[in-house]
């Protein structure tokens, strides 16, 4: 499979890059700066520019020839409105131009219910709320929308819940083979919510 992966430099990013070339995947990464932000050269990868201020059409040549696209971006709360929601549906219009046949979406626990929205996170959540409901009702993509709870770097237990409470956490490693899981479903414009648990990963994510 050939895979773009945007926000390739992120922490979640990177680890998809690592990940996906390891099990054989041809993969693109994008990066603001791919001079300082590359990691060392790989068999079947290619590291690209992007910034997601860029026009439709722009990011439109970039996805040319690939089979999925997978968005792990995000401005940390420095750009809401340019990378975690425009940035996102631009994403969504370029990967829709060039008939790209999947798309997978990290999103945040509960996107779509702004009555579970954390206080401290409103804007944020705001941010996702819209960029999730455009790939739901204004596009025709295959996606898969993946909701973790809080975030962690802890090390990988291979396991999850699809049924999150909170307070929960789940490691990025986890999140990351979640989102690769989901890009080999079957599921087809589905959400899928996700914390640490007891069902390893593949068997949650194929259920």
């Amino acid at each position: 499979m050939k895979t773009f992966v945007v926000g390739a430099h992120g922490q979640i990013g990177q680890l998809l890059v690592h990940k996906l070339l390891d099990r054989g995947d041809t993969v693109t990464g994008g990066y603001r700066d791919p001079l300082t932000q590359t990691p060392d050269p790989e068999k079947n990868f290619r590291a690209v520019e992007l910034n997601l201020a860029w026009p439709v059409s722009r990011l439109t040549e970039l996805f040319t020839g690939h089979d999925a696209v997978i968005f792990a971006a995000g401005s940390r709360g420095k750009d809401l409105l340019g990378v975690d929601l425009d940035g996102a549906i631009k994403t969504m219009k370029a990967a829709e131009a060039d008939d790209v046949g999947r798309f997978i979406m990290l999103s945040a626990l509960d996107a779509e219910d702004p009555a579970r929205w954390p206080d401290e996170l409103h804007d944020y959540y705001i941010a996702k709320y819209y960029a999730d409901e455009w790939l739901i009702h204004n596009t025709d993509l295959d996606y898969v929308i993946v909701q973790p709870t809080a975030l962690t770097n802890d090390p990988a237990q291979g396991t999850i819940t699809l049924k999150p409470q909170r307070p929960s956490t789940i490691p990025r490693a986890d999140v990351a083979d979640v989102l690769i899981a989901a890009l080999d479903s079957n599921r087809h414009r589905e959400t899928i919510k996700i914390a640490s648990g007891k069902m390893p990963i593949s068997e949650a994510v194929k259920s």
